[in-house]
């Protein structure tokens, strides 16, 4: 687990770096690394506000561009995006500012550490496919069952979590 406020892995209940107490409340624990489960509401926050931090950056692209549906605008709001989830996922304390506000961290389904790059990479890039099949009629059904599976799975995971071997959890 790590410190929600400051980052650093807890060995204890308390932050050895800035003294917060973790506040891990109950709720259901992963089978696999014990850790609190992020419930499927505090996911969907964490995601809007993710959106929310990204439409400005897109918007200025979008007019520096001159149009939306433009390859050009595709291809730099993907980066963004990228850039924005691979690099903060994969810092040690796994969260976006979303998460952070959720006050969740994306972490590694079998170790439940922090993720690396390549995971946060994976991560991204197939929530990026599933979106980008939308063009061709399949990302209509992905793109909320994607979304949605935490419901009903038992490790909360999306599908873009099970493939990249993720799980969300508290802090």
């Amino acid at each position: 687990m790590y410190c929600a406020n400051c980052g650093t892995q807890l060995h204890t209940s308390t932050c050895s770096v800035c003294g917060t107490v973790a506040s891990v409340s109950g709720g259901r624990r992963d089978t696999v690394t014990n850790h609190a489960l992020a419930e499927w509401g505090l996911r969907v926050g964490a995601t809007i506000v993710d959106g929310f931090t990204l439409v400005v950056p897109e918007l200025l692209i979008w007019w520096a561009v001159g149009s939306y549906t433009s390859s050009l605008f595709t291809v730099s709001a993907l980066a963004l995006q990228g850039f924005y989830l691979v690099y903060l996922l994969s810092r040690p304390r796994g969260q976006t500012l979303g998460n952070r506000a959720a006050k969740t961290r994306v972490a590694s389904a079998s170790t439940g550490q922090g993720i690396t790059m390549s995971t946060a990479f994976m991560r991204w890039f197939i929530t990026a496919l599933f979106s980008f099949s939308l063009v061709f009629g399949v990302g209509v059904v992905l793109v909320p069952l994607d979304y949605l599976w935490p419901l009903w799975d038992p490790r909360r995971q999306t599908l873009h979590d099970k493939i990249a071997g993720t799980i969300v959890v508290l802090v």
